[in-house]
C-alpha cells in the first residue's frame, strides 16, 4: 500500500506535466502576419473603390457631353427658327424698297464670268456695279446713322465730319481693291477704263438708282473728287440733268477705250 502512492502520485505528476506541455503558447510572428494580412486587404479595398470611381467618372462624362451637345443643338435651331421666321421678311423690306438684291446678284454673276473670260468690257461692267452697290450700301450707313443720331440731339458737326471720313476712307480701299481685282483679271485697259467710268461719276450716279434716291440732295463728293471739279472750275454748275449726262458720257468713253485698245 506505501509502494502504489507515491506511484499514483507520480501518475498524476505525469499528466499534469503533459497537459501543460500540450498548451500552445502565442508568438509574435503569428501577430505581425495577421496585421500585415490585414493591411494589405485594406490596400486592396482601396484600390478596388479607387478603380470604381475612375470607371464611374468615365461613365458619367458621355453623358454629360452629351447633355452640352443637346442643349447647344436645341438653342442653335431656337436661334435658326428665329432668323427664318425674321430674313423672309427682311428680304421682302429690301426687296420692296431698293434694288441693292438684285445689284449685288449682278455683281457676282460679272465677277465669276470676269475670271472666266477675262474679257475687259466685263471687267469694267463688273467694276461699274461692284462699286455703286458698295457705296449704296455704304451710304445706307452713314445716312441712317446721322439720321437716327441727330433725331436724338446730339450729333455734331464733328461726329458727321468724322462718320464722313470714315466713308471715305472704305469707299477708297473698296475702289483700290476693285481696280486691284479688275486688272489682275482684265489688264490696264480695263483699269483705267474702269477709273474714268468712276471719275465721271458714273458709280455714283447708278447708286442713286439703286437706292431710289433723288439726287436733289446730292453728295458733296460728286463736286470735290469728279469731273464736275473741273466743270465747275468752267463755270459749269453741277445739276441733275448734268448728273446725268456726264455719268453717261463717262460709261461710253469707259467702255470705248476697252473695246479699243
Amino acid at each position: 500500500m506505501r509502494e502504489s502512492l507515491p506511484q499514483s502520485s507520480n501518475n498524476n505528476g505525469d499528466r499534469d506535466h503533459g497537459h501543460t506541455s500540450n498548451k500552445i503558447e502565442p508568438k509574435p510572428a503569428l501577430h505581425e502576419e495577421a496585421i500585415q494580412q490585414i493591411e494589405h486587404e485594406e490596400e486592396v479595398r482601396e484600390e478596388v473603390q479607387r478603380e470604381q470611381t475612375h470607371n464611374d467618372a468615365i461613365q458619367r462624362g458621355p453623358a454629360r457631353v452629351v447633355k452640352t451637345v443637346r442643349r447647344l443643338t436645341g438653342f442653335r435651331k431656337f436661334i435658326e427658327q428665329s432668323k427664318a421666321k425674321k430674313t423672309p421678311r427682311l428680304l421682302l423690306q429690301i426687296w420692296q424698297s431698293d434694288f441693292s438684291i438684285v445689284a449685288f446678284v449682278l455683281v457676282m454673276v460679272t465677277f465669276y464670268l470676269m475670271k472666266d473670260i477675262r474679257y475687259p468690257p466685263v471687267g469694267v461692267l463688273f467694276f461699274l456695279l461692284a462699286m455703286a452697290t458698295v457705296d449704296a450700301i455704304l451710304s445706307i450707313f452713314v445716312v441712317r446713322l446721322s439720321f437716327h443720331q441727330n433725331k436724338h440731339g446730339f450729333y455734331r458737326t464733328e461726329d458727321f465730319q468724322r462718320d464722313w471720313l470714315r466713308y471715305r476712307i472704305l469707299l477708297s480701299m473698296t475702289k483700290a481693291a476693285l481696280l486691284f481685282v479688275v486688272g489682275t483679271s482684265c489688264g490696264s485697259a480695263a483699269v483705267i477704263a474702269s477709273y474714268i467710268v468712276w471719275f465721271f461719276t458714273s458709280t455714283q450716279r447708278l447708286r442713286y438708282l439703286i437706292l431710289r434716291w433723288s439726287m436733289d440732295d446730292h453728295y458733296p463728293e460728286l463736286q470735290r473728287w469728279s469731273i464736275f471739279m473741273l466743270l465747275r472750275e468752267a463755270g459749269i454748275e453741277p445739276k441733275l440733268k448734268n448728273f446725268n449726262l456726264v455719268a453717261v458720257i463717262g460709261v461710253i468713253i469707259g467702255f470705248a477705250i476697252v473695246f479699243i485698245f
